[in-house]
Protein backbone atom coordinates (compact mmCIF):
# COMPACT_ATOMS: atom_id res chain seq x y z
CA UNK A 1 0.00 0.00 0.00
CA UNK A 2 1.19 3.69 -0.80
CA UNK A 3 2.56 5.32 2.90
CA UNK A 4 2.41 8.61 1.52
CA UNK A 5 0.93 10.57 -1.32
CA UNK A 6 1.66 14.27 -1.71
CA UNK A 7 0.55 16.75 -4.43
CA UNK A 8 3.36 18.75 -6.34
CA UNK A 9 2.91 21.46 -9.01
CA UNK A 10 5.15 19.90 -12.17
CA UNK A 11 4.79 22.05 -15.10
CA UNK A 12 1.64 24.29 -14.08
CA UNK A 13 -0.18 21.65 -13.38
CA UNK A 14 -0.85 19.64 -10.16
CA UNK A 15 0.16 15.76 -10.30
CA UNK A 16 0.67 12.78 -7.97
CA UNK A 17 3.98 12.12 -6.47
CA UNK A 18 4.15 8.67 -4.91
CA UNK A 19 6.82 7.51 -2.59
CA UNK A 20 6.41 3.97 -1.51
CA UNK A 21 8.62 1.83 0.66
CA UNK A 22 9.25 -1.60 -0.21
CA UNK A 23 11.47 -4.58 0.56
CA UNK A 24 14.80 -4.45 -2.08
CA UNK A 25 16.59 -7.50 -0.53
CA UNK A 26 18.67 -8.56 2.20
CA UNK A 27 21.69 -6.25 1.49
CA UNK A 28 19.81 -3.26 0.91
CA UNK A 29 16.85 -3.73 2.92
CA UNK A 30 14.49 -0.56 1.88
CA UNK A 31 14.26 1.45 -1.02
CA UNK A 32 12.17 4.40 -2.14
CA UNK A 33 10.05 4.33 -5.53
CA UNK A 34 9.57 7.97 -7.36
CA UNK A 35 6.47 8.09 -9.37
CA UNK A 36 5.64 11.32 -11.00
CA UNK A 37 2.32 10.15 -13.01
CA UNK A 38 0.38 12.35 -15.55
CA UNK A 39 1.87 14.03 -18.72
CA UNK A 40 4.54 16.69 -18.92
CA UNK A 41 3.10 19.20 -21.01
CA UNK A 42 5.08 21.33 -23.30
CA UNK A 43 8.17 18.69 -23.47
CA UNK A 44 11.26 19.70 -25.27
CA UNK A 45 13.29 23.09 -26.30
CA UNK A 46 11.76 25.73 -27.80
CA UNK A 47 8.12 25.03 -26.40
CA UNK A 48 7.95 28.40 -24.32
CA UNK A 49 7.68 30.79 -26.78
CA UNK A 50 4.91 33.37 -25.52
CA UNK A 51 6.81 36.96 -25.69
CA UNK A 52 5.05 40.08 -24.43
CA UNK A 53 5.06 42.48 -27.58
CA UNK A 54 8.28 44.61 -28.33
CA UNK A 55 8.72 48.06 -28.63
CA UNK A 56 9.94 49.51 -31.71
CA UNK A 57 13.87 49.28 -30.99
CA UNK A 58 13.32 45.85 -29.53
CA UNK A 59 14.12 44.89 -33.23
CA UNK A 60 17.23 45.78 -32.91
CA UNK A 61 20.25 43.75 -33.02
CA UNK A 62 22.70 42.93 -29.36
CA UNK A 63 25.80 43.36 -29.51
CA UNK A 64 28.51 41.62 -27.84
CA UNK A 65 30.63 43.40 -25.37
CA UNK A 66 32.02 40.28 -23.56
CA UNK A 67 31.48 36.46 -23.10
CA UNK A 68 28.10 36.13 -21.88
CA UNK A 69 27.04 39.80 -21.95
CA UNK A 70 25.19 41.35 -25.18
CA UNK A 71 23.74 44.67 -24.66
CA UNK A 72 21.45 46.82 -26.96
CA UNK A 73 21.22 50.80 -26.40
CA UNK A 74 18.26 53.31 -27.13
CA UNK A 75 18.21 57.34 -26.50
CA UNK A 76 17.65 57.01 -22.52
CA UNK A 77 17.47 53.15 -22.94
CA UNK A 78 19.75 49.97 -22.53
CA UNK A 79 18.96 46.59 -22.52
CA UNK A 80 21.40 43.82 -20.88
CA UNK A 81 21.26 39.98 -21.92
CA UNK A 82 23.36 37.93 -19.18
CA UNK A 83 24.66 34.43 -19.52
CA UNK A 84 26.15 33.83 -16.03
CA UNK A 85 27.83 30.21 -17.33
CA UNK A 86 29.82 32.04 -20.30
CA UNK A 87 30.91 34.75 -17.63
CA UNK A 88 34.61 35.05 -17.31
CA UNK A 89 37.52 37.65 -15.79
CA UNK A 90 37.53 39.40 -19.55
CA UNK A 91 33.94 39.64 -18.82
CA UNK A 92 33.71 41.17 -15.58
CA UNK A 93 36.84 43.60 -16.47
CA UNK A 94 34.98 44.93 -19.81
CA UNK A 95 31.45 45.32 -18.13
CA UNK A 96 33.09 47.21 -15.24
CA UNK A 97 34.47 49.61 -17.95
CA UNK A 98 31.41 49.90 -19.58
CA UNK A 99 29.54 50.26 -16.86
CA UNK A 100 31.62 52.67 -15.12
CA UNK A 101 31.32 54.93 -18.37
CA UNK A 102 27.77 54.66 -18.10
CA UNK A 103 27.53 55.82 -14.28
CA UNK A 104 29.67 59.11 -15.30
CA UNK A 105 26.84 61.14 -16.17
CA UNK A 106 24.33 59.04 -14.63
CA UNK A 107 20.89 60.14 -12.36
CA UNK A 108 20.52 58.42 -9.01
CA UNK A 109 18.54 55.61 -10.55
CA UNK A 110 20.24 54.98 -13.23
CA UNK A 111 23.71 54.53 -11.18
CA UNK A 112 21.50 52.24 -8.83
CA UNK A 113 20.84 50.63 -12.21
CA UNK A 114 24.78 49.84 -13.48
CA UNK A 115 25.59 49.15 -9.85
CA UNK A 116 23.11 46.31 -9.27
CA UNK A 117 24.33 44.91 -12.58
CA UNK A 118 28.31 44.97 -11.87
CA UNK A 119 27.55 43.23 -8.77
CA UNK A 120 25.82 41.06 -10.17
CA UNK A 121 28.09 40.21 -12.95
CA UNK A 122 30.80 39.70 -10.60
CA UNK A 123 28.72 37.60 -8.09
CA UNK A 124 27.72 35.19 -10.75
CA UNK A 125 30.87 34.86 -12.61
CA UNK A 126 32.99 34.00 -9.19
CA UNK A 127 29.66 31.32 -8.83
CA UNK A 128 29.92 29.53 -12.11
CA UNK A 129 34.17 29.14 -11.45
CA UNK A 130 33.42 27.75 -8.52
CA UNK A 131 32.21 24.24 -10.77
CA UNK A 132 32.07 21.76 -7.35
CA UNK A 133 29.45 24.91 -5.94
CA UNK A 134 27.33 24.62 -9.37
CA UNK A 135 27.65 20.67 -8.64
CA UNK A 136 26.71 21.23 -4.85
CA UNK A 137 23.46 23.43 -5.54
CA UNK A 138 22.57 21.17 -8.50
CA UNK A 139 22.48 18.10 -6.45
CA UNK A 140 20.03 19.45 -3.58
CA UNK A 141 17.90 20.15 -6.49
CA UNK A 142 17.88 17.01 -7.75
CA UNK A 143 17.69 14.68 -4.41
CA UNK A 144 14.67 17.43 -3.38
CA UNK A 145 12.32 16.43 -6.75
CA UNK A 146 14.19 12.62 -6.61
CA UNK A 147 14.25 11.73 -2.90
CA UNK A 148 15.66 8.35 -3.19
CA UNK A 149 18.12 6.81 -0.65
CA UNK A 150 21.49 6.70 -2.51
CA UNK A 151 24.40 5.56 -0.86
CA UNK A 152 28.01 7.71 -1.15
CA UNK A 153 28.91 5.90 -4.81
CA UNK A 154 25.73 6.49 -5.69
CA UNK A 155 25.87 9.93 -5.34
CA UNK A 156 29.45 10.25 -6.53
CA UNK A 157 28.06 9.03 -10.02
CA UNK A 158 25.41 11.34 -9.81
CA UNK A 159 28.12 14.52 -9.05
CA UNK A 160 30.31 13.64 -11.58
CA UNK A 161 26.98 13.51 -14.29
CA UNK A 162 26.23 16.57 -13.08
CA UNK A 163 29.71 18.05 -13.26
CA UNK A 164 29.71 16.91 -16.91
CA UNK A 165 26.72 19.33 -17.38
CA UNK A 166 28.05 22.06 -15.76
CA UNK A 167 31.12 22.06 -18.07
CA UNK A 168 28.40 22.04 -20.85
CA UNK A 169 26.69 24.62 -19.94
CA UNK A 170 30.12 26.87 -19.39
CA UNK A 171 30.93 26.17 -23.05
CA UNK A 172 27.68 26.14 -24.96
CA UNK A 173 25.75 28.68 -23.20
CA UNK A 174 22.07 28.19 -21.95
CA UNK A 175 21.07 29.12 -25.32
CA UNK A 176 22.88 26.73 -27.59
CA UNK A 177 23.16 23.43 -25.47
CA UNK A 178 22.92 19.87 -27.04
CA UNK A 179 20.06 18.24 -27.34
CA UNK A 180 18.78 14.81 -25.69
CA UNK A 181 18.06 14.45 -21.85
CA UNK A 182 14.88 15.92 -21.47
CA UNK A 183 11.71 14.06 -20.20
CA UNK A 184 10.50 13.14 -23.39
CA UNK A 185 13.48 11.11 -24.38
CA UNK A 186 13.31 8.88 -21.27
CA UNK A 187 14.06 5.45 -21.60
CA UNK A 188 11.09 3.19 -21.61
CA UNK A 189 12.09 1.69 -18.38
CA UNK A 190 11.63 4.85 -16.28
CA UNK A 191 8.13 5.63 -17.71
CA UNK A 192 5.08 4.69 -16.73
CA UNK A 193 1.36 3.58 -18.18
CA UNK A 194 0.21 7.35 -17.77
CA UNK A 195 3.32 8.94 -19.27
CA UNK A 196 5.03 9.98 -15.83
CA UNK A 197 8.26 9.10 -14.81
CA UNK A 198 9.08 6.10 -12.07
CA UNK A 199 12.66 5.97 -10.90
CA UNK A 200 14.56 3.07 -7.98
CA UNK A 201 17.26 1.91 -6.81
CA UNK A 202 17.41 -0.33 -9.46
CA UNK A 203 17.08 2.51 -12.33
CA UNK A 204 18.97 5.22 -10.59
CA UNK A 205 21.90 4.64 -12.51
CA UNK A 206 19.55 4.17 -16.14
CA UNK A 207 18.26 8.02 -15.05
CA UNK A 208 21.46 9.52 -14.22
CA UNK A 209 23.11 7.89 -17.71
CA UNK A 210 20.02 10.12 -19.50
CA UNK A 211 21.23 13.28 -18.02
CA UNK A 212 22.23 16.14 -19.73
CA UNK A 213 22.08 19.89 -19.61
CA UNK A 214 18.39 20.16 -20.93
CA UNK A 215 17.53 17.69 -17.68
CA UNK A 216 18.30 20.69 -15.74
CA UNK A 217 18.06 23.65 -17.57
CA UNK A 218 14.78 24.05 -20.08
CA UNK A 219 14.69 26.23 -22.74
CA UNK A 220 13.43 29.55 -21.63
CA UNK A 221 11.92 32.88 -22.99
CA UNK A 222 12.86 35.97 -21.08
CA UNK A 223 11.86 39.58 -21.83
CA UNK A 224 12.64 42.82 -19.90
CA UNK A 225 11.60 46.31 -21.36
CA UNK A 226 11.52 49.20 -20.08
CA UNK A 227 10.49 52.59 -22.14
CA UNK A 228 8.46 55.41 -21.94
CA UNK A 229 4.59 55.56 -22.26
CA UNK A 230 3.02 56.48 -25.47
CA UNK A 231 -0.50 57.52 -24.21
CA UNK A 232 1.00 60.76 -22.47
CA UNK A 233 4.25 61.12 -20.30
CA UNK A 234 5.51 58.86 -18.31
CA UNK A 235 7.56 55.16 -18.14
CA UNK A 236 6.78 51.74 -17.92
CA UNK A 237 8.70 48.43 -17.66
CA UNK A 238 7.38 44.76 -18.41
CA UNK A 239 9.11 41.64 -17.80
CA UNK A 240 7.90 38.24 -18.53
CA UNK A 241 9.69 34.42 -18.10
CA UNK A 242 8.30 31.25 -19.57
CA UNK A 243 10.40 27.99 -19.37
CA UNK A 244 9.45 24.61 -21.33
CA UNK A 245 8.28 22.02 -19.07
CA UNK A 246 9.93 19.11 -20.77
CA UNK A 247 13.31 19.39 -17.78
CA UNK A 248 13.53 16.37 -15.51
CA UNK A 249 14.16 19.18 -12.59
CA UNK A 250 13.77 22.73 -12.77
CA UNK A 251 14.69 25.63 -10.66
CA UNK A 252 12.81 29.08 -10.63
CA UNK A 253 11.81 31.79 -12.77
CA UNK A 254 11.73 35.41 -11.67
CA UNK A 255 10.41 38.99 -12.77
CA UNK A 256 11.08 42.39 -11.31
CA UNK A 257 9.66 45.59 -12.65
CA UNK A 258 9.47 48.89 -11.32
CA UNK A 259 8.38 52.52 -12.63
CA UNK A 260 8.49 56.30 -11.47
CA UNK A 261 7.39 59.89 -12.67
CA UNK A 262 6.95 63.39 -11.25
CA UNK A 263 4.81 62.41 -8.18
CA UNK A 264 3.69 58.80 -9.05
CA UNK A 265 5.77 56.34 -7.71
CA UNK A 266 4.04 53.29 -7.40
CA UNK A 267 5.12 49.95 -5.63
CA UNK A 268 7.13 47.80 -7.47
CA UNK A 269 6.36 44.41 -9.14
CA UNK A 270 8.30 41.31 -7.79
CA UNK A 271 6.68 37.36 -9.10
CA UNK A 272 9.03 33.99 -9.13
CA UNK A 273 7.71 30.97 -9.75
CA UNK A 274 7.04 28.05 -12.17
CA UNK A 275 7.15 27.43 -15.22
CA UNK A 276 6.42 31.28 -15.81
CA UNK A 277 6.46 34.85 -13.97
CA UNK A 278 5.40 38.37 -15.13
CA UNK A 279 5.40 41.75 -13.73
CA UNK A 280 4.38 45.61 -15.20
CA UNK A 281 4.99 48.47 -13.32
CA UNK A 282 3.46 52.08 -15.09
CA UNK A 283 3.95 55.65 -14.22
CA UNK A 284 2.29 58.88 -15.53
CA UNK A 285 4.13 62.68 -15.20
CA UNK A 286 6.43 64.39 -17.71
CA UNK A 287 9.33 64.99 -15.24
CA UNK A 288 12.01 62.65 -12.97
CA UNK A 289 10.76 59.62 -15.35
CA UNK A 290 12.68 56.56 -14.72
CA UNK A 291 11.77 52.51 -14.95
CA UNK A 292 13.40 49.26 -14.91
CA UNK A 293 12.88 45.72 -15.57
CA UNK A 294 14.79 41.99 -14.55
CA UNK A 295 13.67 38.29 -15.78
CA UNK A 296 15.65 35.50 -14.75
CA UNK A 297 16.10 31.86 -14.92
CA UNK A 298 18.06 30.45 -11.44
CA UNK A 299 18.46 27.50 -9.02
CA UNK A 300 18.67 28.45 -4.81
CA UNK A 301 20.61 27.21 -2.41
CA UNK A 302 20.25 28.68 1.35
CA UNK A 303 21.14 32.66 0.41
CA UNK A 304 22.75 31.80 -3.21
CA UNK A 305 21.27 31.77 -6.16
CA UNK A 306 23.46 30.32 -9.93
CA UNK A 307 21.44 31.98 -12.68
CA UNK A 308 21.94 30.79 -16.06
CA UNK A 309 19.96 33.37 -18.31
CA UNK A 310 18.99 36.61 -17.08
CA UNK A 311 17.68 39.99 -18.77
CA UNK A 312 17.59 43.69 -17.47
CA UNK A 313 16.37 47.30 -19.25
CA UNK A 314 16.55 50.35 -17.83
CA UNK A 315 14.95 53.78 -19.29
CA UNK A 316 15.04 56.92 -18.48
CA UNK A 317 12.69 58.93 -20.96
CA UNK A 318 9.40 60.57 -20.14
CA UNK A 319 8.13 60.63 -23.83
Amino acid sequence: MLKEVQEVKVGGRTRRVHVRPFAWSSRVPLALLVVLSGLFAGCGRGAATATPSQSPDQSAAWMELAPGIRYREGEGRVSLDIAPPLLSEESVRKFAEYAQGRMAQATSEEKAFWEEQLRFVKEQQALWSDEELVVSVLERAFLERIPLPLKEPQRQELRAKLGEIVGQMKRYGPENLPGGGDFQGLPPKLKTSDGGMVVGLDTFPLLVQHLGPQSLFPSCSLAASAMPTTASPGAKAYAFASCSTGSIIWGQVETRTSAKAANDWPPPCYDSGWPTSQCMSVAYGSTGCYSSAWAGYYYQWTDLRIYSSRRSSSNSRCF
